[in-house]
């Protein structure tokens, strides 16, 4: 729980006297935590970013208008050097609490009138944080008044130092007291009316603050010249301020320390109570919190209409661009599978020959080489039988060096995804337009969800692994399987089987009749097994082969199914983004009719 949501007591830490300031507490809570969460969505766009500073300020303000919701009311007096707020303050307490003088500054720190039970903790002290981070220096005077008895029951009056001072502290001072505050009396004199810093310290306060115009020292001027200044400050108001409704009211608070009778006094003493008063605070406070609300809106409403485009628009430049480089990735990689299509086939005939016990597995798993060397042995063996073994044995063991080979290239994955250079110049091109639209709306392109070229080349080459995968661990062997029915495997055996016995019952003939059959037949015996078997293997490889490019057909279909779907899942990631900006925008952009729904205020 935050410090601001453990504030459950009122002034002096009893519990408040009015039960719909709890109301209006757990309101503002539900509608600050609504807000900050839909912030926390957009704050990493750049529109955001450049605006953060002042949004930041405004939650803030939202977060101290929860805290004050539970409090007695904070009514600050604001103005130039010379305007009298010290004056007037001492009018209002009906007694001489603050310093009046002729010395410029006069306030150098805050004046606070408050109930003995008020609470003043967020206005005293360290709790006064400027804008730059600084904290006031030395201590704020605090009068105390009883509650119960005094003009001000329960609402807490603030004389702050001057908002044009030359002392850079003093400014930011009356800044955090104005952010404290429900009330702001701007008192005015004939040389501050249409002053810049008081004009622009009511800009930043102007919706978020309920405003009342004091043109003080009235006594002092013409009626004409009272008149013109009060058109003037009426027409700062309703144009420049959108506070037309807000009393500006001449009167002197010199004189009204002595004659209460003094000409707009009882109608300033009418306004402050208007708003200040138990009853009414409430209401105050919601209008201020509406107007911050709307302060936020319009903001949000700029950033709104600043990234809608490029939101809206990035989804489907990201698909397209995808697309484009899948589609000249798949290419590239179902080249390369077709130069893997030997690689495949003696793979598919290896896998075949193990599943295939009889002679015509062996002959499978013979490759060329091993072919060539036991055909060489078989013609030597009649003049050199060493020689004839030798070559027998060294083409077996070439093949084998072969296969070794062979399933090692087969096996690299690597080899069949295009160069990284290759790669990152298709990226490029592909999805220069998204890169540059993501990069207008959150500086770093990879913000948003938009894959980066190493993270776009690791999808592709797992898509890719995945599928060359499958067919080696799966297809693969199921083909293999399958590629050689069990009893045409027995019909291609048999031959073999035949000629093997009909060689054993000469070679038994023979030997019990005493005569040999002699190495020239068993040689013969041997080449037309060989020729048999050669036969049977480029029949049955041939078979193979055709089943192995349906094979390399389907992994290449595979792999580019595999990227497509990698498409779609940028695209889904990237919409889920566009949707959830495009909602928090849309609420924020919409806060203060949602919030006068909420929490009421006309």
């Amino acid at each position: 729980m935050s410090d601001l949501e453990s504030h459950d007591l009122g002034p002096g830490g009893i519990e408040p006297r009015d039960s719909g300031r709890d109301s209006l507490r757990g309101q503002l809570r539900g509608l600050r935590r609504a807000v900050r969460s839909d912030f926390e969505v957009v704050e990493g766009l750049r529109a955001v970013e450049e605006r953060k500073e002042e949004i930041e300020g405004l939650l803030e303000d939202l977060d101290r208008q929860v805290e004050r919701s539970a409090r007695a009311a904070v009514i600050t007096l604001v103005g130039a050097t010379g305007a009298g707020k010290s004056t007037l303050l001492n009018a209002l307490a009906g007694s001489r609490i603050a310093r009046e003088g002729t010395d410029r500054p006069t306030t150098r720190q805050p004046v606070i009138y408050a109930p003995r039970d008020a609470d003043v903790g967020a206005l005293v002290g360290p709790a006064i944080v400027h804008p730059d981070g600084h904290e006031s220096e030395g201590e704020v005077r605090v009068v105390r008044y009883e509650g119960n008895d005094g003009p001000w029951t329960a609402q807490i009056l603030v004389d702050a130092p001057d908002m044009n001072s030359i002392d850079e502290q003093h400014r930011a001072t009356v800044h955090a007291l104005a952010e404290r505050s429900d009330v702001l009396v701007v008192v005015l004199h004939r040389q501050s009316i249409l002053e810049e810093s008081a004009v622009s310290f009511v800009d930043a306060f102007a919706g978020r603050r309920q405003l009342l115009f004091v043109l003080n020292r009235a006594d002092e001027l013409t009626a004409e010249a009272r008149n013109s200044l009060l058109e003037q400050a009426r027409g700062l108001a309703a144009e420049r301020w959108n506070a037309a409704d807000a009393p500006v009211i001449a009167t002197s608070a010199l004189a009204a320390q002595s004659q209460p009778n003094t000409e707009g006094w009882s109608e300033l003493c009418a306004a402050l109570h208007e708003r200040a008063r138990e009853n009414a605070i409430g209401g105050v406070r919601r209008l201020n919190a509406i107007g911050t609300a709307q302060r936020l809106e319009q903001l949000f409403a700029d950033v709104e209409q600043e990234v809608g485009d490029d939101l809206d628009a990035l989804p489907d430049d990201a698909r397209d661009g995808t697309r484009a480089l899948v589609e000249r990735c798949a290419d590239e990689v179902a080249e390369r599978l077709r130069l893997r299509r030997a690689d495949l086939t003696e793979l598919l005939w290896s896998e075949a020959a193990k599943r295939w016990d009889g002679p015509g597995g062996w002959a499978l798993r013979t490759g060329s080489i091993g072919s060539l060397g036991l055909g060489s042995a078989a013609a030597l063996a009649t003049r050199n039988p060493l020689l004839a073994t030798g070559a027998a044995v060294g083409a077996l063991a070439a093949e084998q060096v072969q296969k070794s080979v062979r399933e090692r290239r087969v096996g690299d994955v690597t080899g069949l995804m295009p160069t990284a250079s290759e790669f990152e110049s298709w990226f490029k091109e592909s999805l220069n337009g998204a890169r540059v639209r993501a990069a207008r709306l959150v500086g770093d392109p990879d913000g948003l969800g938009l894959p980066s070229v190493d993270s776009a080349r690791g999808e592709a080459s797992l898509a890719v692994e995945e599928s060359w995968t499958r067919l080696l661990e799966r297809d693969l062997p199921a083909a293999a399987e399958h590629s050689i029915l069990r009893f045409f495997r027995v019909a291609l055996d048999l031959p073999v089987y035949a000629l093997a016995g009909w060689v054993l019952y000469i070679v038994a003939r023979g030997f019990l009749a005493g005569e040999y059959a002699g190495f020239d037949f068993l040689v013969n015996a041997l080449l037309i097994l060989a020729a048999y078997l050669f036969a049977v293997r480029f029949a049955v490889r041939r078979g193979l082969a055709m089943r192995g490019n349906k094979l390399l057909d389907d992994v290449t279909a595979r792999a580019r199914d595999a990227l497509g779907r990698r498409t779609q899942h940028v695209y889904d990631r990237l919409a889920d983004t566009r949707s959830q900006h495009r909602d928090a925008l849309r609420r924020l952009a919409r806060l203060e009719e949602s919030w006068r729904s909420r929490i009421g205020g006309s």
